[in-house]
């Protein structure tokens, strides 16, 4: 059996390597094929660093070898002094190094063959092959066996398997394992490159894999904490950190201000995003962060720090802190934040190749939060100026005034216990705020009478859902809203207007907003009539259903819990509770 000793290789983090430099001579299995391949020849192999320090022994090898290797003071020592000697001049002929070889210390019973490995102009180590000359000891040989403690005579006995064949020149012991020995160096070489290359490539599709998995993620419908969290829990499937974490904040103009002073997000929950199992608590995060800002700018890509313990002014964070990494997220010139890699899964430090990984997010992120930021500042502007328009259309008849954010928050919530998905639900919103719209065309005279309506006032009226869905068709982004706004006064049997239609004809926004409609108008004061106790709106829906409104939804309807539902519609009364309602229809879009 073929005894190799190799030095352990480490596992790099996920990310680009150099192509290494090859750690011995040759692989154990190179080795092992030379030592095959020469043994019958009668030579006996073993491998060494250019420090003379070996590296494999051909263990296969006759007793014979395998009784000096052993020895205390014996062929090994001889050996190593004669690799270190001829180290001196790696790069000598061959026949040089033949000539050196044979007038070593064992001549004339054992001769040596030095093969020095080369790698461009560095020697990589030497290759050394011994083939005992002849079966009988001469005084050289016998000296050698009493330095060494060796039985002589078993030595000798062990020498005639050693012995090379007969027939065999001295020449032709050796010929071929200069070349042999060098191609076998260069494949070991080609092999560690192509493994290297391989894993790059691995690692390269892995990082690419990533990348693609988090941009994904990267939804301006999400919310920022939401797409943090997935990040995190895909990066730390394949980095070595034990935890990451997102700290965020709102930049008011300042260049890098305090965390906790300029941030406009209510709770560390909201701002503080961690992932793994032994990440710190939100409050330590918070001061890591508010701790390091001061030392960054736009020019600092990162901050790596493989022993916390030497920095004083984290003493505070010595029982959970080893290593860190911060990436500084920039918006232009403004710190939107930091992410932080926090200590190693295994005994190694964190090095440029897992930086390079973390760098590679950090710079996905800041831009995705940028963009949320701009999608955020648009959304307010795309609900206050609905909300304008509707306020100013509701301002038109005090009796009616918060008609339009109630039906809003009815339908939304009747379309939520119908399950329908999220982004549906949201547009339901959306579309009831906007329903009636279309009473901007009616005269006031109309709108705020006290009476009944004549004929030509109830047909006037009546126009309202097309005026809206007129006035609102240009605006692209909202032409799903029209069926809501358009055939909210539909009814199921027929009857309704503007078009007549029946059953499921009518579109799901208009059979939703039509039932909120109703119950908000049946439940609030009219300039006609006084508002309706709950439970008997309650059983006029009841009522009604399967006539005016679609059986189905007016089931659901009926199981809501009403007070509260009336009760969440009066909180719309008030400016503040409006403006609260706004920010969270608005963030429940995913802005």
């Amino acid at each position: 059996m073929t005894t190799l000793f190799f030095p352990a290789q480490t596992t790099e983090g996920v990310g680009r390597l150099p192509v290494p430099e090859l750690p011995t001579p040759m692989s154990p299995e190179a080795f092992a094929g030379l030592a095959n391949a020469f043994r019958p020849a009668g030579l006996w192999l073993t491998l060494w660093n250019p420090n003379a320090t070996e590296i494999a022994v051909d263990e296969k090898a006759p007793a014979f070898w395998r009784t000096l290797w052993s020895a205390k003071n014996g062929l090994r020592t001889i050996l190593a002094d004669h690799v270190r000697e001829s180290l001196k001049n790696p790069h000598a002929s061959d026949h040089d190094q033949a000539e050196t070889a044979n007038t070593g210390p064992l001549a004339p019973g054992i001769v040596l063959e030095v093969v020095p490995l080369i790698c461009g102009a560095r020697c990589a180590g030497v290759l050394l092959a011994a083939a005992l000359t002849e079966s009988k000891f001469d005084e050289p040989l016998l000296r050698l066996c009493d330095r060494s403690g060796l039985d002589k005579m078993l030595l000798q006995s062990q020498a005639r398997d050693a012995a090379i064949p007969a027939g065999q020149s001295r020449t032709g012991r050796f010929l071929g394992l200069a070349c042999a020995a060098s191609q076998a160096h260069q494949i070991s070489k080609m092999k560690l490159e192509v493994n290297s290359l391989t894993h790059n490539l691995q690692c390269t599709y892995e990082e690419l894999h990533l990348i693609y998995q988090i941009s994904g993620q990267m939804s301006l419908a999400n919310k920022p904490a939401r797409v943090l969290r997935g990040i995190g829990e895909e990066l730390l499937d394949v980095c070595r950190a034990e935890s990451l974490a997102f700290v965020l904040r709102e930049v008011e103009g300042m260049r890098a201000p305090s965390f906790r002073a300029a941030s406009t997000i209510p709770s560390l929950e909201d701002r503080i995003i961690q992932i793994g199992e032994a990440a710190p608590t939100h409050d330590q995060l918070d001061r890591l962060a508010e701790c390091l800002a001061p030392d960054f700018n736009d020019s600092l890509p990162h901050v790596l720090i493989n022993r916390a313990a030497d920095h004083p002014e984290l003493a505070w964070a010595a029982d959970w802190l080893r290593h860190l990494v911060v990436l500084p997220l920039w918006r232009n010139h403004d710190l939107i934040g930091v992410m932080f890699a926090i200590n190693c899964n295994d005994p190694g430090d964190f090095t440029s190749v897992d930086v390079q990984l973390f760098r590679a997010v950090a710079d996905r992120v800041a831009p995705f939060l940028e963009n949320h930021q701009l999608y955020d500042d648009l959304a307010d502007l795309l609900m206050g100026l609905l909300h304008a328009m509707v306020n100013s259309i509701d301002a038109k008849d005090a009796y009616t005034c918060g008609h339009s954010e109630r039906v809003a928050l009815y339908a939304k919530t009747l379309a939520q216990a119908a399950h329908l998905p999220a982004g549906t639900c949201d547009r339901i919103y959306l579309a009831g705020l906007l329903h009636d719209v279309g009473k901007i065309g009616v005269p006031d005279a109309i709108l705020c009478k006290t009476g009944k309506l004549t004929e030509d006032e109830f047909a006037a009226m009546k126009k309202h859902p097309e005026v809206g869905a007129r006035i609102l068709s240009k605006i692209r982004q909202i032409k799903d809203l029209l069926p809501g706004v358009m055939n909210h006064h539909e009814r199921v049997d027929g009857r309704g207007y503007p078009d007549g239609l029946a059953g499921e004809d009518i579109p799901l926004f208009g059979r939703i907003i039509c039932i909120a409609d109703c119950f908000d108008a049946m439940t609030t004061n009219r300039t006609y009539r006084a508002a309706m106790p709950l439970h008997a709106a309650v059983a006029e829906v009841r009522r009604c259903s399967g006539t005016q409104f679609d059986p189905h939804l007016a089931d659901v309807f009926l199981g809501l819990n009403h007070e509260k539902l009336m009760a969440d519609g009066r909180l719309l009364s008030s400016e503040a509770d409006r403006s609260a309602w706004i920010h969270d229809a608005k963030t429940s879009t995913g802005a």
